[in-house]
């Protein structure tokens, strides 16, 4: 049976008492890192994902393929043919291709764009370029809590200053978190040209009250001003923890378990 292609977002909203869910944070799960994107690939191409491919005028056409290879130097990827030849000369012409399969319960879209025909006349395939950004969340990622100012809860964050080529550490603190990222709050204007999405940030080291600091690498996915009103002065920074281990999300998940414990006690 041909599972369903594209999921509904509406299931990722289940809320959950005093958890936070916020919608723009759909943009942060957008990797754009290419060695991040193409291990992601590697990983759908080793486990044989099923992927469904839609194109076509509303993305109509859909039918179901896989990775069957990952040329590194090339940076193509080269994916299975559909089983009808109308889908197959409809796909060559269709300008992007709107690909989604799920791994291990981890829901992953990407697109294909300027697709070619390749392969043999007995094993046709086709051949895309390695996309520049892959979306890849898994449910509970979407759930978020904000961590109170009055905890003294940050994370350390060192940059080279380009003025005095020193390496310098500032203390950034949470706004707010989930199992998998942090948001921290940044009003350095010389750190501020350091915080670009994409940027990487290793050996930070975060500290959550009551527990033990730990070491993560950091990719910036996001930024954004705290207020509206006052953009420039303050800006949120949505980060990617890119070696996170079992430790560390237990941490994070304990560390929110503690301030949703304290938010139900204030309201009882």
């Amino acid at each position: 049976m041909q599972k369903k292609a594209f999921y509904s977002t509406i299931d990722l909203y289940k809320p959950i008492i005093n958890i936070t869910f916020l919608m723009t944070d759909i943009a942060k799960y957008i990797v754009r890192s290419e060695k991040q994107v193409l291990a992601y690939l590697k990983l759908l191409s080793t486990e044989r994902c099923l992927i469904s491919a839609a194109f076509g005028q509303s993305d109509k056409d859909t039918f179901l393929t896989a990775i069957m290879d990952i040329d590194e130097k090339k940076k193509t990827i080269t994916i299975d043919c559909g089983p009808r030849d109308y889908l197959n000369k409809k796909l060559i012409d269709s300008a992007i291709i709107k690909c989604a399969t799920e791994y291990k319960g981890i829901k992953v879209e990407f697109e294909g764009r300027k697709v070619k025909k390749t392969g043999t006349p007995s094993q046709p395939s086709f051949l895309i370029p390695i996309p520049s950004s892959i979306f890849w969340v898994q449910r509970r990622q979407f759930y978020r809590i904000r961590s109170p100012l009055s905890k003294q809860s940050y994370c350390a964050v060192s940059y080279k200053d380009a003025e005095t080529d020193q390496e310098t550490t500032v203390k950034l603190p949470l706004s707010d978190l989930s199992a998998s990222g942090i948001c921290f709050l940044n009003q350095s204007q010389k750190l501020k040209e350091q915080l670009k999405p994409a940027a990487e940030f290793n050996k930070c080291r975060l500290v959550l009250q009551d527990e033990s600091p730990l070491s993560v690498d950091l990719e910036i996915r996001h930024t954004s001003p705290q207020q509206s009103k006052t953009p420039g002065k303050v800006e949120r920074i949505g980060c990617y923890i890119t070696n996170s281990t079992p430790r560390v999300e237990s941490t994070i998940l304990r560390y929110m378990q503690n301030i949703e414990r304290e938010i139900q006690q204030m309201t009882k």
